[in-house]
């Protein structure tokens, strides 16, 4: 089979834009800088010209002389993560609104893949980076590559190793949310059914239930936590423990909303009612819960909140070239549904 042979592409130049409009290269340089002192005659000629020609500037000349490409770097550990998209969300549209665009990366979690990212996208003269953990909040150390005085940003994860901002949920004031709703439903005995230990969310989220339960007067009853892996089947398992003993709880607090969906499970095997005979509220707000049966109350994890500020904080510190190591937590939202009602 033969090919074709490919035409070379001829790029246009500066010089025969001036050419064509009948003007100096210096002229055109003028017009494509937006400096003043050009006739609106001779600006008109020039950009006839060059939409007659299809010249494009060179966009890294430009960049070069003006020290800014107008380009972020986000590296992901965890490009299909659950949370990821919605992040990065939420920075994409701040990025856009400001004019500059997001280059993505993923490093799976290894320190020679990021590293090579970074060093890509420093050739690239990216103004700033924002590294992002699709996976779960949690402490991390710098860069693997030192990236000079380019802006950094840390999402779903913080440091204490560099003064840059870390963007992260309150998850301890999302659990104090959904239990003091609970209360205010008038239950007494709320079950939990949380994560694995070796998340920090499990801790946070622990905490604020029973924080909320103490103020109220409330005793923490170990009898009323199970913990297991996030996932449905644990949900439904760890549901039919706890309403299984001899003083079962009035209302159940999932702390995903998986969890909750496979609770659910459990409490209709048993022949009990939610919201009727029992309460439910979940975490997250995963775009399942609004189509339970019935709709699952919850609490809203911030991730487009969390990736808008990101994109701000690093816009910030690209035009001041300040930083600060503050860690961002960003508050949670309660979304009540019909899973839980007042009780008589």
């Amino acid at each position: 089979m033969k090919y074709k042979k490919r035409t070379p592409v001829t790029k246009i130049t500066i010089q025969d834009v001036a050419l064509a409009a009948g003007v100096s290269p210096a002229t055109v340089s003028k017009v494509l800088n937006a400096v003043p002192y050009v006739s609106a005659e001779t600006e008109s000629r020039v950009r006839a010209a060059m939409d007659r020609l299809n010249y494009r500037p060179s966009s890294i000349a430009r960049s070069l002389k003006i020290k800014s490409t107008s380009t972020l770097g986000l590296i992901t550990n965890d490009l299909e993560g659950v949370f990821t998209m919605s992040m990065m969300r939420g920075v994409e549209e701040v990025a856009t609104q400001q004019g500059f665009s997001v280059f993505l990366c993923n490093s799976y979690g290894e320190a020679e893949r990021e590293r090579a990212h970074l060093l890509v996208l420093m050739d690239k003269h990216i103004d700033g980076v924002i590294l992002l953990n699709g996976f779960r909040v949690g402490e991390r150390p710098a860069p693997a590559l030192p990236v000079g005085n380019i802006p950094v940003v840390y999402l779903f994860q913080y440091t204490h190793e560099l003064a840059v901002p870390s963007i992260i949920p309150d998850d301890f004031g999302g659990a104090v949310m959904g239990t003091q709703h609970l209360l205010d439903c008038g239950h007494r005995r709320i079950g939990v059914i949380n994560g694995p230990a070796n998340y920090e969310a499990t801790h946070e989220r622990l905490k604020g239930y029973r924080q909320t339960l103490e103020a109220a007067g409330i005793p923490f009853d170990p009898a009323l936590i199970r913990a297991g892996k996030w996932y449905e089947s644990s949900g439904y398992a760890l549901a039919h423990e706890l309403m299984s003993q001899p003083n079962p709880p009035d209302a159940l607090f999932c702390m995903s909303d998986s969890l909750a969906v496979g609770a659910m499970s459990a409490l209709r095997e048993r022949r009990l009612r939610v919201p009727d005979d029992i309460s439910i509220v979940g975490f997250d707000n995963r775009a399942f819960a609004a189509h339970q049966t019935p709709p699952l109350t919850t609490v809203l994890l911030p991730l487009v909140e969390m990736g808008r500020l990101a994109g701000e904080l690093l816009l910030q510190a690209i035009q001041t070239g300040q930083q600060t190591g503050e860690i961002h937590r960003v508050p949670c939202q309660f979304i009540q549904r019909a899973s839980t009602r007042l009780t008589a």
